[in-house]
């Protein structure tokens, strides 16, 4: 039993000295080797010296120097030369070293302190502590960090977590990542994550663009930076104030969230939004939650504020070139539609069958009476009596004449839709020039010989100059831009006010398109609406309004009585002010108008016709003019029933009118602050040019190229641009040359015959009936082009009966078409060249860039051999030094076991021998 027992107490004795044996091995300080080891003894202090490689372990950390000595009594070891710290994958190195065993604190001090983490992240500084048991570093006195990529970021004091591989950098940080520079206050940045957090007064730049914040982070592996908190963004022209702001750096796309304000300097606009999103590859910005846009206008030297709102803005911008056809030709169908006059064509119509009527008549009476043929001929024009209507073309102004003023009704005898109500002495009807009948051109206009000059128009050489001058233009890279607003549209403007559900506008044809119960309110009082409205805007005004089916306005006198025009589509016309000056209704107009009589409404007109049209002066009706099937009736107000007062489809409805700019958006502008920000100053990198010099000086050099290269490159394509432009405008003035050939059907004029040079020689051979025939590839074409153009054919004709000779410019003509024509080859030939540079230039930087990335991958592949090199000597010499410290430790274990066995032997030999004598 007593055996038993000690057995068991024996095992027991063991292993407590083994596992006390491991727990003082793990504190403790080990050497595992030296090319030299010194004990030295000075002052009642034992110091080890251990010098050439000098290897210690502790901590799970190795420490390597050239020479150290170590103060066994104090627990410290001095390190110089060469002086690294590796624990796990993160080094550390220095000129010298303090290493703290009681407290775990290796204290680096130096010209230059390293520490290098496993994702080859490198921070430089002078003064740097590691506690080797938390693996946190500590760095004071101003350290800058590279990484692999080339990114910087320094400050004056910052730690490093070796175990969650984050840097935290504290006090005047400065950054560099990706072309952008930011400075903050505090950044964190973990290094396995690549992401970086900023903290308070954060500022970014990148180029002439500047962001601050007080927070944010960029999510360096998906290219995503995010700032919020009092977020200010500004470009050359733009400020953007809002809540939080994330930009997409690889696609250039950005998203705006919370109370959002964009000011645009450049175009006096602000735009207000709860979340906007800008899309770079289709140029499209997003506005939703409440988005609201105030513009100031300059109106005829006036300022003026546009207020305008919906639950959706959209816009965006296309290269003219890059539009679709069929956009393009919907946008053109819309302006001939809305420039079209439909009352001026019905009356050119109209005047055009009566004038054939009256001759046809003529020509029978003086074939009756031939001695009424003089009497026939004075008499042309406008009879005796008859009265015709100027009604202001749609480009007139306010000044011109206008109908002479009546309301009452009109029997339909005296409504004469041929000319009118009359003509005011002195002034001629528009589209009244004519050729007249008894027009003769001898016989060198009607001889089989002549030429038509239609047809010289469609000749081969004219139609091959014509497509190469084409075939010159180059694409038009103009921006076009295109707005959309979805439901609840509003806008407010001092003049004029507007509600629908939705708008489109485009600068192809700069139309306001809007449909869905749109409505449009001027001066209080008018009302205009129908299914869909157009309206054209030029200078910034009014021009033109295009109010399509269930055509309605309402024009109120007072509370009770309005004024009411209806019809299937209605055209309004504006003044240089805006205000309303003429409108007509076609498609079956009716309407209801309250007449003053002594400053009292006492009478009211109600008619119906075909058409009607009518202008203002000042706002007020001045003349009416109805076209065909014209019933109309006057009535006292006090004999017309209240029911009868509205016509059919009547709605007067103010409470959808903004009436201030409150009801469009309760926002109003701030004041801009770019005047504060600019004054900021750019990060400076005082540590990284101390610890990396010459890197940002590199940096630098490399974005001023590049922004070099961006300016050349974007001077290059304006002046390709204005020369562009200039070709155009030569083919335009080429191309209007050849359409102002244009002459009534039915006229033969032999251009040759009549038009060669300015001293009328041809003009004299066709009055003999001699006949000039140019050849095929003359250019004297075109010079008879031109000048035929400026030459009405009455005066042709008069000249040719009086044997005048017909003198035109017609070298000037020629000279100058041929100058045309040669330039824009020249132009053309200089694009071409243009062109090739580009695409040469395009090869060469191709090649550059292949050598390089070639250049790239070979010193890529050299350092990656070099880094496994590397690695696996570190490997072998981790090996070996591991290998020596496990011999070490298992002689020390025998040497301690051996020991302990021999104390124990003791032991139990002194028991034996108490026991022995016990027992004697």
């Amino acid at each position: 039993m007593l055996r038993r027992w000690l057995a068991y107490s024996f095992a027991f004795i063991l292993s407590s000295l083994g596992l006390f044996a491991q727990e003082k091995a793990d504190s403790l300080v080990r050497l595992l080797g030296c090319d030299l080891l010194q004990q030295v003894e000075e002052s009642g202090y034992s110091y080890r010296k251990a010098l050439g490689n000098a290897r210690f372990y502790h901590n799970s950390t190795l420490l390597v120097c050239d020479t150290a000595i170590w103060n066994v009594n104090t627990n410290l070891i001095k390190a110089f030369g060469n002086v690294r710290i590796i624990q796990n994958e993160t080094v550390l190195s220095s000129d010298k070293l303090d290493y703290l065993i009681d407290e775990n604190l290796a204290q680096f001090r130096g010209t230059l302190v390293q520490l290098q983490d496993k994702q080859k992240n490198t921070l430089r500084t002078r003064n740097l502590d590691y506690n080797t048991k938390d693996s946190v570093a500590t760095f004071r006195g101003g350290a800058s960090m590279k990484d692999k990529d080339g990114q910087i970021i320094e400050s004056k004091y910052g730690t490093y977590d070796s175990k969650i591989s984050t840097f935290t950098f504290t006090g005047t940080v400065n950054m560099y990542t990706d072309s952008i520079f930011v400075k903050t206050e505090k950044l964190e940045y973990d290094t396995d994550a690549n992401f970086a957090r900023f903290g308070l007064g954060t500022i970014a730049w990148k180029d002439e663009n500047m962001l601050c914040a007080n927070a944010g982070w960029y999510d360096r592996n998906r290219e995503i930076f995010l700032f919020n908190k009092s977020v200010h963004l500004m470009d050359p022209t733009r400020e953007v104030w809002t809540d939080t702001l994330k930009f997409y750096r690889n696609t250039n796309d950005i998203e705006l969230f919370g109370n959002i304000e964009l000011l645009d300097s450049e175009r006096n606009l602000s735009a207000f939004a709860g979340y906007m999103h800008y899309v770079d590859s289709i140029a499209t910005l997003t506005m939703s939650r409440k988005p609201a846009m105030i513009a100031t206008i300059d109106d005829k030297g006036q300022q003026d504020t546009v207020y305008v709102s919906a639950d959706s803005l959209r816009y965006w911008t296309f290269r003219k070139c890059d539009i679709p056809e069929a956009e393009t030709a919907a946008s053109s169908k819309r302006l001939d539609e809305i420039g079209a006059d439909a009352v001026t064509a019905y009356r050119q119509k109209a005047a055009e069958e009566a004038r054939s009527a009256a001759d046809e008549a003529r020509k029978k009476r003086d074939m009756d009476d031939p001695n009424a043929r003089l009497a026939s001929d004075r008499g042309k024009g406008v009879a005796v009596g008859e009265k015709r209507p100027n009604i202001p073309g749609p480009d007139e102004g306010p000044e011109d004449p206008v109908f002479y003023r009546y309301f009452f009704a009109q029997s339909p005898d005296s409504v004469n839709v041929s000319g009118g109500r009359g003509r005011r002495p002195g002034r001629n009807m528009p589209g009244s020039l004519s050729v007249p009948d008894s027009l003769n051109l001898k016989g060198a206009m009607n001889s089989a010989d002549s030429v038509n000059l239609a047809g010289s128009l469609n000749s081969a050489d004219s139609l091959a100059t014509a497509a190469d001058s084409l075939a010159l233009v180059p694409p038009d890279t103009t921006k076009i831009g295109f707005l959309l607003a979805l439901r609840n549209v509003k806008a407010f403007k001092k003049d004029m006010q507007l509600a629908c559900d939705s708008l489109a506008y485009s600068d192809l044809d700069s139309l306001i398109r809007m449909y869905d119960a749109p409505m449009v309110w001027q001066e209080v009082t008018r009302q205009y609406s129908a299914d869909s409205i157009s309206v054209m805007l030029q200078d910034n005004s009014l021009k033109k309004a295009s109010l399509m089916s269930n055509a309605f306005i309402v024009i109120q006198e007072d509370t009770a009585c309005f004024d009411q025009i209806k019809g299937t589509e209605m055209m309004a016309y504006f003044d240089s002010t805006g205000l309303l000056r003429r409108f007509d209704s076609m498609g079956g107009a009716s309407g209801l108008f309250y007449i003053e009589e002594n400053g009292v409404l006492a009478t009211v007109n109600k008619f119906e016709s075909k058409m009607l049209t009518a202008t203002l002066t000042e706002g007020n009706i001045n003349d009416l003019y109805y076209f065909q099937d014209v019933k109309t009736d006057a009535y006292p107000i006090v004999q017309l029933p209240s029911e009868e007062r509205k016509l059919k489809g009547f709605l007067w409805n103010p409470e959808r009118r903004p009436s201030q700019p409150a009801d469009v958006t309760p926002l109003s502008p701030r004041g801009s602050e770019r005047s504060r920000y600019e004054s900021l100053s750019r990060p400076k990198f005082i540590y990284t040019d101390e610890y990396f010099p010459g890197y940002m000086d590199s940096v630098h050099k490399m974005l001023a190229s590049r922004d070099s290269v961006k300016a050349a490159r974007a001077a290059e394509n304006e002046r390709m641009r204005v020369r562009q432009e200039a070709v155009r405008d030569s083919l335009k003035a080429v191309q209007d040359s050849i359409a102002a050939l244009a002459v009534p059907d039915g006229v033969q004029l032999d251009s040759v015959g009549i038009f060669k040079d300015s001293t009328g020689v041809a003009a004299d051979a066709a009055l003999k009936g001699e006949k000039i025939v140019p050849k095929a590839d003359s250019a004297l074409a075109m010079a008879v082009q031109d000048s035929s153009a400026m030459m009405p054919p009455a005066v042709a004709a008069d000249s040719l009966e009086s044997g005048d000779a017909v003198r035109v410019p017609a070298e000037k003509e020629l000279a100058d078409s041929v100058r045309a024509a040669k330039k824009a080859r020249a132009e053309q030939a200089r694009l071409d060249r243009i062109n090739a540079r580009e695409a040469r230039w395009a090869e060469l930087d191709a090649r550059d860039a292949a050598k390089k990335a070639g250049k790239d991958a070979k010193a890529l592949e050299r350092k990656r051999k070099a880094t496994a090199k590397a690695v696996i000597a570190r490997d072998r010499r981790e090996a070996r030094e591991q290998a020596l410290l496990e011999r070490y430790m298992e002689r020390y274990a025998r040497k301690e076991a051996r020991r302990k066995e021999r104390e124990f032997a003791k032991q139990n030999k002194k028991k034996n021998q108490q026991w022995k004598e016990e027992q004697e």
